[in-house]
């Protein structure tokens, strides 16, 4: 409690303090989300103008804000190409489907964002298969302006942590994602402050997004978190990030913008009560030249279960859980070129190349290493990711073969071979 009122003030102080800039820096719109029109629901429909000209002559003018409303989401589905020639019955059975080829359903997201005066909000659900634990919470937070370049936000909204929305270009993300450290979201308090080109974030979590209101927690969700699984019982709780940053502009020629990411938390051991620390550092950059875009990004972490003398801690999402090292260290990088297009419906296309790769501080575990080229068509309201990923040890480029366990992908590594797929991701954004 001492820790949450301790919270509550600095951002009570943070909200009033004086600070002002004559650069407004906006909040980076997720990919996932369109753009369109903000309409407000209140607008009048009525086509009586003479009506309406008397009650506005009549009535004196209002300065009560209104509620706009922009309602938006994304239907995707995969066409997946793979064969590993695996040994186990799921990967002979699969790879029947698959190897020659098979249409996937990938998610669908409804969401809405909005502001009535200075009050935001911003939402987001999704579906997903079963197997990939169905129905949960994307994101969704309640904020306040209080001027151009301060704002605060309380619920579940994205970590502030190393490069944003992604630090990866293709739909496979980087391994960065695997571990927790990209596009992760949480449960507490936040605040954004954009003075000149700087981006300054700090936040407080008191627990991850999936914990329920009987203090369960499942793997249920979209962004891994340490949960309960692998003979562990351990979660995270009163989590702090900051983040800081600085773009450098180039006389119209692009950016270059760097920044620094750290967090610290509490695991705790729920058959016990008993707490232990978790911690995390970056070093980021990220850089746009022209049709050139880069991300680079250092990162390394530490996680120290209670009550345990596991060399790893157990992190989950879509519905399932594995191993992570307890001791890792990130190395992920992406380079794409924008190429502007006047055909038809297409207005752009973007090739990728993303390098991410995981080192344990087990000498005897196997690394992570993802390698995918790839390309972005953009046409309307239409985005498709095509992707041909070369891997060892991804959770979602993994073989079930025979002496390897899935759960140990983001641990010991028992899957150390190469693997190939190809996926085109079809997605269409509103």
């Amino acid at each position: 409690m001492t820790r949450f009122l301790t919270t509550f003030v600095v951002l009570s102080l943070f909200a009033f303090s004086p600070l002002t800039s004559a650069h407004a820096a906006g909040p980076v719109a997720p990919a996932d989300t369109a753009d369109e029109a903000v309409v407000s629901v209140f607008d009048d429909e009525t086509d009586d103008e003479s009506t309406d000209a008397d009650e506005s002559a009549a009535a004196p003018q209002s300065d009560e804000p209104s509620l706009n409303v922009n309602i938006n989401g994304s239907l995707r589905f995969n066409a997946l190409f793979r064969s590993y020639g695996g040994g186990s019955s799921f990967d002979q059975s699969s790879d029947r489907v698959l190897g020659d080829g098979g249409f996937t359903f990938d998610t669908f997201r409804i969401g809405a964002s909005g502001s009535y005066g200075d009050l935001v909000f911003d939402a987001e659900y999704a579906v997903y298969p079963d197997a990939f634990g169905g129905l949960y919470l994307h994101h969704g937070w309640a904020g306040y302006n209080f001027s151009e370049t301060r704002q605060v936000q309380v619920g579940v909204s994205q970590v502030p942590f190393g490069i944003q929305p992604y630090a990866s270009s293709s739909w496979f993300f980087n391994n960065t994602y695997y571990v927790g450290l990209e596009d992760d979201y949480d449960a507490g308090v936040k605040a954004v402050l954009s003075p000149g080109n700087w981006d300054i974030q700090g936040a407080y979590y008191m627990n991850p997004e999936g914990t329920t209101f009987y203090g369960n927690s499942t793997p249920d969700r979209y962004s891994y978190d340490v949960i309960p699984g692998q003979d562990q019982s351990i979660v995270e709780e009163h989590q702090f990030n900051a983040k800081v940053a600085y773009t450098f502009d180039h006389d119209g020629l692009g950016f270059t913008k760097l920044g620094v990411s750290g967090q610290r938390g509490q695991l705790l051991d729920q058959n016990t009560g008993d707490t232990d620390w978790h911690a995390a550092y970056a070093v980021h950059l990220q850089g746009r030249y022209g049709g050139f875009e880069t991300k680079l990004e250092f990162m390394q972490q530490e996680l120290n279960p209670p009550n345990t003398n596991d060399r790893f801690t157990s992190m989950g999402a879509y519905g399932g859980t594995y191993r992570v090292a307890n001791k890792h260290t990130v190395y992920s990088s992406s380079l794409a070129y924008h190429i502007p297009l006047d055909v038809g419906p297409v207005s752009e296309v973007k090739p990728y190349y993303d390098f991410s790769q995981v080192t344990k501080d087990v000498d005897a575990w196997n690394d992570n290493v993802s390698h995918v080229i790839g390309f972005l068509t953009s046409a309307g309201p239409m985005f498709i990711y095509t992707d041909l990923i070369v891997s060892k040890n991804h959770p979602f480029n993994f073989s079930f073969r025979e002496n390897t366990e899935f759960a140990s992908v983001m641990a010991e590594g028992d899957d150390n071979e190469w693997r190939t797929a190809f996926n085109v991701n079809i997605g269409i954004y509103f």
